[in-house]
């Protein structure tokens, strides 16, 4: 919508594509994700490694006991 007249901005949570760009979009950073890790009390996990939680975001470990 913002690259055809229809409003003036436009917001993505995700990088500008070259073709984006070249249709004359700009990107401003207004702000930065940011992800919560949740886990049930009843869990034995006690402590996860930033590589650990990204292994389970990106869905290489799907099962706690591959982290223990």
């Amino acid at each position: 919508g913002a690259l055809d007249g229809t409003y003036t901005i436009g917001m993505a949570s995700r990088e500008l594509k070259e073709e984006e760009t070249a249709e004359g979009a700009a990107a401003t950073v207004l702000a930065m994700d940011g992800i919560a890790v949740v886990v049930n009390p009843a869990n034995p996990i006690e402590n996860l490694t930033v590589d650990q939680i990204k292994s389970i975001y990106v869905g290489e470990t799907t099962v706690w006991s591959e982290l223990q």
